[in-house]
């Protein structure tokens, strides 16, 4: 099981998050509170869960982008901020969080049985397949690019709390209906 982190430029929200996380049966091992503590903590461990907000020194993209192999981020993303470029080791959720969303996906994450678990992996052919039937699918009813498709998919993906396979997996289901 991984350590749950907080990362958090705020007091107040890093308290009420750890409060809505222990009501969940989940353990916070600490608090940090900007990423270069957060960087620094993976220097010297093997994994972590690092749940944050706005973050002081850099956005969470860049945090994740950084971590080594075996660290996630999960991002408390404020409303109206467009969705994140897809980073394997990032789950964004939107603001207001539901509740049962975030310790879904911290428990998910933590306990290391999540495809984010394994950062910067290359994808199957068949999961790049399923990608493009998604995008196919996007493209012919929504008229869009395929570059639109991929970021309609991958900001489906953050408002969801899903992974970007998932949604691609839910639009290819609902065009066979």
């Amino acid at each position: 099981m991984k350590d749950v982190i907080l990362v958090s430029r705020s007091p107040r929200g890093a308290a009420h998050v750890r409060s809505l996380l222990a009501s969940g049966q989940v353990l916070v091992r600490g608090v940090l509170a900007t990423g270069a503590e957060a960087l620094s903590y993976a220097s010297v461990r093997e994994a972590a869960v690092f749940v944050c907000g706005q973050l002081p020194d850099m956005p969470a993209v860049e945090l994740a982008r950084l971590l080594p192999v075996g660290f996630d981020v999960v991002w408390l993303v404020p409303s109206g901020e467009p969705a994140p470029p897809y980073t394997a080791n990032l789950t964004p959720l939107q603001k207001p969080v539901d509740r049962a969303d975030l310790l879904e996906t911290v428990r998910r994450l933590a306990s290391g049985g999540a495809e984010h678990s394994a950062p910067h992996r290359a994808r199957s052919p068949a999961d790049a397949e399923r990608l493009a039937s998604a995008k196919a699918v996007l493209q012919r009813e929504r008229g869009l690019s395929e570059r639109a498709a991929h970021r309609e998919l991958q900001r489906r993906a953050m408002q969801s709390g899903k992974t970007l396979l998932a949604v691609a997996e839910a639009v290819v289901r609902s065009a066979e209906k």
